[in-house]
């Protein structure tokens, strides 16, 4: 039995709010024309858009963007319309996060590495000469295949599907299995996001950080064991809780020189390394070929996700299984988008949302 396709309603017109970003330290509302669904679209009234690095350094400075800007790619809302054609299971009034979509026919989405496909970041917008993911608004219309339901889940949360399924990614990539020792390289939001994702494979989870308070954050979200690396060496410690054998895979939730440095010492033999976290400005990575060669681990990265990792972190949180309140540390209306950003630029801060 084939999904039906569905009529589309009478369109949603009028003007919708825009949080713009026009430069450096620079964001305000602007009004734009409800975009209505094109063919093969969803249009979603947007309710809640964490902010992410992304958009943090966009703002600040620290990483070159093209202006204006609308930000905002991890949201969620719910359905209101439908484009023409579109065919699914959906109603309108159902709770949606949105992710990634696909063309379903390319030698990446046939492999099953939609990541790559180039239809991956087909839900951009453009309004006027401001482009970007536009979750900084009241509306967006959305790729129908990259819309998944989270049922009734609060949206903030539903919203941080989109980094959870960048954990649950990184986690797939490294193939973990049961009793494998996992370390995670800082205790920000993404690297709580990857406690959660090896948690639920089953591995055990060793966190290092500097930060006291996001080494307790770490414990509350599941993490096993607790190196504080400012005042204990790391890469001794994980050999210590691993009978000197190292860990079986790395993951470094954060950009740093000596955080790589201490990341690789930490490998067993046959032990993978995660680049999961961007840094601007670049760090340095030095790898040693005879030794990488001889001890057969290996380094790769992780920026993203495929359509399955989304769609596992969607069911998690529609589910109940796993809670990602703790990550939420504030939330601020669209009308003072300015303020949230600010707010997320603090140091110690997790999710910060704005909610449209």
């Amino acid at each position: 039995m084939t999904s039906p396709v569905l009529e589309a309603p009478r369109p949603i017109t009028g003007p919708m709010r825009v949080g713009v970003m026009a430069g450096v330290k620079d964001i305000s509302l602007r009004e734009f024309d409800v975009p209505g669904p094109k063919p093969g679209e969803i249009l979603v009234r947007l309710h809640a858009t964490a902010i992410c690095t992304w958009e943090q350094r966009s703002y600040s400075g620290a990483q070159h963007n093209t202006f204006p800007f609308v930000g905002g790619h991890e949201s969620a809302g719910e359905i209101v319309a439908f484009g023409p054609g579109v065919t699914s299971d959906l109603q309108v009034g159902d709770r949606v996060a949105l992710g990634p979509s696909s063309c379903g026919k390319c030698h990446w989405c046939l492999t099953g590495q939609d990541r790559a496909c180039k239809q991956h970041y087909a839900g951009a917008v453009k309004y006027g000469e401001a482009w970007g993911p536009g979750g900084f608004a009241e509306y967006k219309s959305h790729p129908a295949d990259g819309v998944y339901p989270v049922g009734d889940a609060p949206y903030d949360q539903a919203a941080l599907a989109e980094p959870l399924s960048c954990a649950l990614h990184a986690t797939r990539m490294l193939n973990l299995y049961v009793g494998e020792d996992v370390v995670v390289l800082g205790a920000g939001v993404m690297g709580l996001m990857n406690v959660i994702a090896a948690k639920k494979r089953g591995a055990r989870v060793i966190v290092s950080e500097i930060d006291a308070d996001r080494l307790a954050k770490a414990r509350e979200m599941g993490a096993d064991e607790l190196i504080d690396a400012f005042a204990t060496d790391p890469v001794a410690r994980v050999r210590e809780l691993t009978g000197g054998r190292g860990a079986e895979a790395v993951i470094a939730a954060i950009g740093h020189e000596k955080a790589n440095e201490q990341g690789l010492a930490m490998l067993a033999d046959r032990g993978r390394y995660v680049l999961f976290a961007a840094a601007h400005p670049e760090p340095a990575l030095t790898l040693a070929p005879n030794e990488l060669h001889n001890r057969e681990t290996g380094v790769f990265g992780v920026v993203s996700k495929d359509k399955q990792d989304f769609y596992t972190a969607s069911r998690l949180i529609r589910y109940g299984q796993v809670d990602l309140a703790p990550l939420i540390d504030v939330r601020y209306p669209l009308e003072r988008v300015g303020d949230a950003m600010d707010h997320a630029l603090r140091p110690g801060t997790y999710r910060v949302v704005v909610e449209a």
